[in-house]
């Protein structure tokens, strides 16, 4: 029972206690004054009638003396009249029943009033001649009595209605601070800070929020410091701190991701990028202008690629060496590609007398693989775009006899494949550890793409079809392919869904109305965003979690921790699961940072009520080490590998 209620049942009681007590007592004072009034009346009339009887009496006149007995008794006020000789023989006796028709009897017997009678002797000088008894009626007293009860009960019940109306106001309005406190504790596990003001004048009351409001601010001070600790440690472990691009760890870790065999994309290009010596440059120039000249190339660089490659990975190795890695790009694309880096940086001004030695080592990989090593060939197409001592690019294929498809094959292929629904469906499960022990969260859906008898994974396609703008189409076939499937099958599912999906508003309203169709199959399903969506869809993002929380699905976010901003959205978005990128987990089990850096954000995740995962579990060693640090669940190959079967937690 809550307080308020319990607070109004005490007071309520209280109230109809005293009034029940002020009822008892107010009738029990009326039955006594009434009683006193009928005994003093029963009296006065027994000595008046005594009197007026004693010349009768004493010529023993009985019809003389009934006449004055009747015109007395006839009055009603008497219930009974006797005259008794000195033998205490009854001479005359007039008498009426004890009922009134307008009190109940439950009244008579439950407030009873006792016999008032009055005696007189008839005497004539010193002779006593008889004795007269009188006793009242007590018919008007009941009415009387009743009268006031059924009054007293109105005024009963008007009092506890108005007490009770009042009351739950007042009690409404003094508890109300303590409402606030509840909003303040539901809002800080929706990762909000407010504080509430102004304070409560009930001093009680205003110590306790005063005490909330000093909680919220600390709470949101260490939220924010340990999310601030976790940017700079990023930033430390994954960034160049002169350029601000990737570093040389992250470069390598990502690019190793990207080979994942599930969502390596069909192709791509590696360019190893030579912009000069930096120890001259230094020495020549200093320090400050060689770093002015480094930023100056990744300013030029990611400006460039921005626009055309989204998905460019730019990293800054060592000296004035960079690395750049394009997926999804065709043949002759890489080697424009290539071209126009080596323009852009030969561009660049140069403060010294002597111009850099500029250098460019082209890749094109037709078909992306995690068993070989392109960073080595890459190098040796850097090492041949010296050969020659002067500036210059070298461009090499890696496998000659793949042959590559063109943009207008792919965007063909894709077409035919939406017009089609040619997409077929494997399931990776997603476990929780729950006291130490596994269980099935769902079935993540890796979408594959089946033309002409041949398959195509999700990384090969998926670039392709957001260079051509048919993300929307390809993610609205697999929606309503999964949903229609589940009303039969018992497990629950994630799907991912593109930016460019969820930024589209035929979409969300189609998803919508799927959602609104199937409410049984809602809370079943998982819809995972890429967490880099944040940076330039925030607003998307919130009304895309709002309208799937009204129909009680989640909100997963995965490639967790490419960005340092991501950290930010965790405070105010409402994410089911989390799951940390899978270039983290690859050296997991030794690197220090990275292990303190996983620590710290299953620190921030747990705060949030967020429940984290891995991504990339591939060895029994990696997942030992995630369990170590706090990680509630994850996926991979080591964990379970895409099958066209579904697995039933």
């Amino acid at each position: 029972m809550t307080l308020h209620r319990r607070l109004m049942l005490a007071v309520i009681t209280l109230i109809l206690f005293l009034l029940t007590a002020n009822l008892v007592i107010t009738l029990h004072n009326a039955r006594l004054n009434t009683y006193s009034q009928l005994k003093v009346h029963a009296q006065d009339t027994a000595t008046s009638l005594g009197f007026s009887l004693s010349q009768a009496a004493l010529d023993k006149d009985n019809v003389q003396m009934k006449l004055m007995i009747d015109a007395i008794f006839d009055r009603g006020y008497y219930r009974r009249i006797v005259f008794r000789n000195l033998d205490g023989k009854e001479l005359i006796k007039r008498e009426l029943p004890l009922r009134t028709a307008e009190v109940p009897t439950w009244f008579m017997l439950w407030l009873p009033l006792p016999e008032s009678s009055g005696g007189s002797q008839v005497s004539s000088g010193w002779y006593q001649l008889g004795e007269i008894e009188v006793v009242s009626h007590p018919g008007y007293a009941y009415q009387d009595l009743w009268r006031s009860f059924k009054e007293q009960i109105w005024l009963f019940l008007v009092t506890s209605v108005l007490c009770y109306g009042l009351l739950g106001v007042g009690v409404k309005f003094v508890l109300q601070p303590l409402r606030n406190v509840e909003q303040q504790a539901d809002a800080i596990c929706r990762k909000e800070f407010p504080i509430q003001d102004p304070l409560p004048a009930i001093p009680e009351l205003r110590n306790v929020v005063s005490a909330m409001n000093r909680m919220v601010e600390k709470v949101k001070e260490m939220f924010q410091h340990h999310v601030e600790l976790n940017e700079r440690l990023h930033d430390q472990l994954n960034t160049d701190s002169v350029t601000g691009l990737s570093n040389r760890q992250d470069f390598d870790a990502r690019f190793t991701a990207a080979l994942d065999k599930e969502r390596a994309a069909a192709s791509g290009a590696l360019l190893l990028i030579r912009a000069g010596d930096l120890q001259q440059m230094n020495m020549q120039l200093g320090r400050q202008a060689g770093d002015e000249y480094l930023q100056s190339i990744a300013s030029v660089l990611t400006a460039s690629l921005e626009q055309e490659y989204p998905n460019y990975l730019l990293s800054r190795h060592s000296g004035a060496d960079f690395a750049l890695f394009v997926p999804a790009i065709n043949e002759l694309e890489s080697q424009v590609l290539m071209e126009k880096v080596y323009a852009i940086v030969q561009e660049l001004e140069w403060k010294g007398d002597d111009m850099q030695l500029i250098y460019v080592g082209a890749l094109y990989i037709p078909k992306l693989a995690a068993q070989t090593n392109f960073m080595a060939l890459a190098d040796a197409a850097l090492s041949q775009a010296q050969s020659e001592g002067q500036s210059g690019c070298f461009w090499h294929k890696v496998d000659k006899s793949e042959r590559s498809l063109s943009s207008n094959e792919w965007s063909s292929l894709i077409q035919r494949a939406i017009a089609d629904k040619s997409f077929i469906f494997h399931f990776q499960p997603v476990w929780k550890l729950t006291h130490g022990q596994k269980s099935l969260v769902f079935n993540e859906v890796m979408t594959r793409m089946q033309v002409d008898d041949v398959e195509y994974s999700a990384g090969m396609f998926m670039p392709m079809a957001t260079r051509f703008q048919l993300l929307p189409a390809i993610d609205a076939i697999v929606i309503n392919e999964l949903v229609s499937g589940l009303n039969v099958l018992p497990e629950n599912v994630c799907i991912n869904c593109s930016m460019a999906s969820i930024e589209d508003r035929q979409f969300v309203a189609m998803l919508e109305t799927v959602l609104q169709n199937n409410l049984a199959v809602a809370p079943r399903l998982t819809f995972e965003l890429p967490a880099n969506g944040l940076s330039f869809a925030e607003q998307s993002v919130r009304d895309f979690a709002t309208m799937i929380k009204q129909y009680d699905a989640k909100l997963s976010l995965h490639h967790f921790g490419r960005g340092s901003s991501e950290f930010a959205y965790l405070q105010t978005l409402p994410v089911d699961y989390l799951k940390i990128d899978r270039h983290f987990i690859q050296h997991v089990e030794t690197d220090a940072d990275t292990r303190f850096f996983i620590r710290s954000l299953v620190a921030i995740a747990n705060s949030c009520d967020i429940t984290i995962m891995a991504e990339g579990v591939e060895t029994e060693e990696q997942w030992q080490a995630l369990i170590d640090l706090g990680i509630q669940g994850g996926q991979g190959y080591w964990l379970g590998k895409p099958s066209a079967e579904h697995i039933i937690g």
